[in-house]
């Protein structure tokens, strides 16, 4: 009998106890736990545009049921419940805290980073921005070998004055196989090789000669006017960093601010007294104020 068959039989069975379901439709039931039909609902509605209906019931409800056999197993057989606790409570502790400290964080500490201590670390820490890979900012056209005003279009290309930019941009409207502007930003050389016939490490070569690339193959014409280029290794730009170091000083505010709060909440402890020690050979690790007791 498959599971979708158990399912409908126990839609039309009665429970002989009497049990609170709190308002729920008990769809199937194990070892006296159940599953419900809002349950299976809420998941299936929420995978509805990848499963179908019929095999994710199936496979939801045996999978359910071999987990509910399985836990009830390990409960039997896996003895040393005092160590299950102790796990149990160190992961609610450690939750507890990371909600407590994120609280504290979002109502106590407004972490603004202003742009000149980015700056500032930026510059005294360059050596931990290096580039991981080639990247270029310029220009770059693809056109056939048949296009007009390629003498032109040379110009253009290698002069990227802002009138020479708009005579590119209206040429490559009716002209270009494909335009790419990034004067203003940085793309990977890899990406920029890709759509030329040429590796990029021959495509590096030839910028490092000239930065104007003119290169072809039995259909088009190739060009490439590199304005910027970071090779790898280079410190990297301060916009690129940025990013990164913003997030490093917000980690250490939120880093130092919830210290500053543990150790108020030492200090107000020693203070009050209620930090007790009972062995004198651990008496160096707190201040001599602590109350020993016998």
């Amino acid at each position: 009998m498959s599971v979708i068959a158990m399912v409908a039989m126990m839609l039309f069975v009665s429970c002989e106890e009497q049990i609170s379901h709190n308002g729920k439709t008990p769809l199937i039931s194990v070892d006296k736990q159940f599953l419900y039909k809002e349950d299976v609902e809420q998941h299936f509605a929420a995978n509805r545009h990848l499963v179908d209906s019929v095999g994710f019931i199936n496979d939801y409800v045996r999978h359910w049921l071999e987990d509910v056999l399985l836990y009830n197993m390990a409960q039997r057989n896996v003895s040393n419940s005092k160590e299950v606790e102790r796990l149990v409570e160190n992961y609610r502790r450690s939750l507890l805290l990371n909600i407590y400290q994120d609280r504290l964080i979002d109502q106590r500490l407004l972490p603004e980073i202003a742009d000149e201590k980015i700056q500032e670390f930026y510059e005294q820490n360059k050596l931990l921005f290096l580039m991981k890979e080639p990247m270029l900012q310029g220009l770059y056209l693809k056109v056939t070998k048949k296009a007009p005003k390629l003498a032109s279009v040379r110009k253009w290309l290698k002069s990227a004055t802002t009138e020479d930019i708009e005579n590119l941009e209206k040429y490559s409207l009716t002209n270009a196989i494909a335009y790419d502007y990034f004067v203003d930003t940085w793309r990977s050389l890899d990406n920029i090789a890709a759509r030329m016939p040429m590796t990029a490490e021959a495509l590096m070569r030839s910028l490092e000669k000239d930065t104007f690339v003119e290169v072809s193959d039995t259909g088009a014409f190739y060009f490439v006017n590199a304005v910027g280029i970071l090779r790898k290794d280079d410190p990297m730009p301060l916009e690129m960093a940025a990013a990164e170091i913003r997030t490093l000083l917000t980690n250490s505010m939120k880093a130092n601010f919830i210290k500053s709060v543990k150790s108020d909440l030492y200090n107000e402890a020693l203070e009050s007294n209620r930090i007790k020690i009972y062995d004198n050979r651990f008496m160096p690790m707190l201040e001599e104020s602590i109350t020993v007791e016998d």
